[in-house]
């Protein structure tokens, strides 16, 4: 009788333990789950006025975003230029829009793990006219995440991925989904404008051609064909080159680079409803060029002979009809 009862009592205990510890599971994690931020930092981006980044080590040093006049800039050390088109708004968007998918360490310890310490994480930090930072995070790695995706490119599948943040001030860790590592990676060079062309195919009516002596020469278009003076061009490759000066850009930054001396070739692009477009092109002594634009005029860029300047500066015989035979 009492080994039945002690039976019976032991299975109500159990039982109790069971309800007990089910309740709890329910009331826990919701509550757990309330307590992950909406949002990593909320701020008005009206307000901002600098923004500063320290990249990655192996990316070059710390440079900012300032601005001027209405405009922004961008600037390292004694270094000022203009930063690629839709930079900062980027930037702004995605800081105020980084939402957390789950917090994944609170020590200090764990930090390396995601690279959000100070060596090896990308530092932002906004900050309004007086100096206020707006917001201050670390970004941290990126982790591939393999998608099931019967609309996928090879093998039928897709990549979605894992970036990891954390306030400075904070220990907290936490995931957020998507790409966002990479929307801030980079060193300064990389935020650059390094815009030579910008045009419009359709628009484009003159382009005149500087060469020493006397190479130098017209394409124009004239009831919509192609000419050299009087001459018919080779209309399959005029539209080739076309297609490659349309948006030119720059390689890599001349920074020390300083003009004493009259550029050595010329282009001059005009057309329809199209400002004026001028690439000036200086020739070094190891055989590089040195090209700047109008579009950007503050900023020069270096080019090997089979670089950007090969795609944009011809001779005439390039546009010439091959003689039949």
């Amino acid at each position: 009788m009492s080994k039945r009862f002690d039976s019976k009592k032991l299975f109500y205990i159990f039982a109790a333990l069971l309800i007990i510890l089910f309740i709890t599971f329910l009331t826990k994690i919701p509550r757990e789950k309330s307590t992950l931020k909406k949002a990593i930092v909320s701020f008005d981006t009206s307000a901002v006025e600098r923004i500063r980044i320290k990249p990655r080590f192996q990316d070059g040093g710390e440079f900012g975003f300032f601005r001027e006049n209405g405009e922004w800039k961008i600037k390292q050390g004694n270094i000022v230029s203009r930063p690629r088109e839709g930079a900062v708004a980027n930037i702004l968007n995605d800081l105020i829009t980084i939402k957390p998918s789950a917090l994944v360490a609170v020590s200090e310890e764990k930090w390396k793990d995601y690279y959000v310490d100070d060596s090896l994480g990308i530092r932002i930090i906004a900050e309004n006219r007086k100096g206020k930072k707006l917001a201050d995070v670390v970004i941290g790695r990126f982790s591939y995440k393999p998608v099931n995706n019967p609309y996928g490119g090879y093998g039928g599948g897709s990549v979605d991925g894992t970036s990891y943040i954390r306030q400075y001030d904070d220990k907290a860790v936490y995931s957020v989904n998507g790409f966002l590592t990479f929307s801030f990676s980079g060193g300064f060079d990389d935020w650059r404008d390094k815009t030579l062309i910008h045009a419009a195919s359709n628009e484009i009516t003159k382009i005149s051609f500087t060469f020493p002596a006397d190479s130098s020469y017209v394409l124009e278009k004239k009831d919509k064909t192609w000419y050299i003076g009087e001459t018919p061009a080779d209309s399959a490759k005029t539209s080739d080159y076309l297609g490659d000066l349309i948006y030119a850009n720059g390689e890599k930054f001349a920074d020390g680079f300083k003009p004493d001396l009259q550029p050595l070739y010329k282009i001059v692009i005009e057309g329809n409803n199209l400002l004026s477009i001028t690439v000036k092109c200086w020739k070094e002594n190891d055989g590089s060029f040195i090209l700047n634009s109008s579009l950007n005029p503050d900023s020069y860029f270096e080019s090997k002979a089979d670089g950007v300047i090969s795609h944009i500066l011809k001779p005439a015989s390039h546009f010439r009809n091959a003689p039949r035979r």
